[in-house]
C-alpha cells in the first residue's frame, strides 16, 4: 500500500510539474495597440520574413480577419519597388512608402522581425509586428510575442491579439 500511495505521490507531482512547465511555455504578448484604421486596409504588403513565414503569417492573418476583404502583395512585386537587400532588411523610407502606394496600391505594410530571444539564446523565439500605413509611415498596430514554439504559433498569436485589441476598441 505504501508503495502504491508513492506512486500516486510522484505520479501527482509529474502531473502539477507538466501544468507549471507548460503555463511557462505559453506565449507572451506585449507593447500591443490597435488602431481602427486597419479595418480600412484591404491590400497589405508582408516585410521581413522569409518566403516560408511569409505564407505562414498570411494564412494565419486571413483565417484571424475571415470577414475582411484582404489582398497580400506578392513579395516579388514587393522587391521591384523597393529593392531585394532594402526588402530583406525592412528598411522604408517616405519615398519608398509611397512608391509602394502609387505603383502597388498597397494600404499598410505589415513589418515582421523574428528573432531569437538575446536573454535566452536557443531558449526563447520572439516576433515583433508593425503594421504601418504606407501614406503616411503612422504604425497603426503593433504586437511583440515571445514563446518557445514555432513560428505558427507566433503568427497565429500575433494576429490573434491585434484583433483582440481592435475589437476591444470598438464600441
Amino acid at each position: 500500500m505504501i508503495r502504491s500511495g508513492k506512486v500516486v505521490a510522484v505520479s501527482a507531482a509529474l502531473v502539477l510539474a507538466a501544468f507549471v512547465f507548460q503555463a511557462g511555455c505559453e506565449p507572451n504578448t506585449r507593447a500591443l495597440f490597435t488602431k481602427p484604421e486597419l479595418f480600412r486596409y484591404e491590400r497589405l504588403g508582408v516585410l521581413g520574413l522569409n518566403p516560408e513565414q511569409e505564407q505562414i503569417f498570411m494564412a494565419a492573418y486571413f483565417k484571424t480577419f475571415i470577414n475582411q476583404p484582404i489582398t497580400f502583395v506578392e513579395r516579388g512585386a514587393l522587391a521591384k519597388v523597393i529593392g531585394e537587400q532594402d526588402l530583406l532588411k525592412g528598411r522604408l523610407n517616405d519615398a519608398t512608402r509611397a512608391r509602394i502606394k502609387q505603383i502597388l496600391g498597397v494600404e499598410a505594410l505589415i513589418l515582421c522581425e523574428y528573432y531569437e530571444d538575446a536573454a535566452r539564446p536557443g531558449k526563447a523565439m520572439k516576433l515583433r509586428v508593425r503594421v504601418v500605413d504606407s501614406e503616411t509611415g503612422a504604425i497603426v498596430g503593433s504586437v511583440l510575442t515571445e514563446n518557445y514554439r514555432n513560428f505558427d504559433d507566433h503568427a497565429r498569436v500575433a494576429v490573434e491579439a491585434i484583433k483582440k485589441d481592435l475589437f476591444s476598441g470598438r464600441a
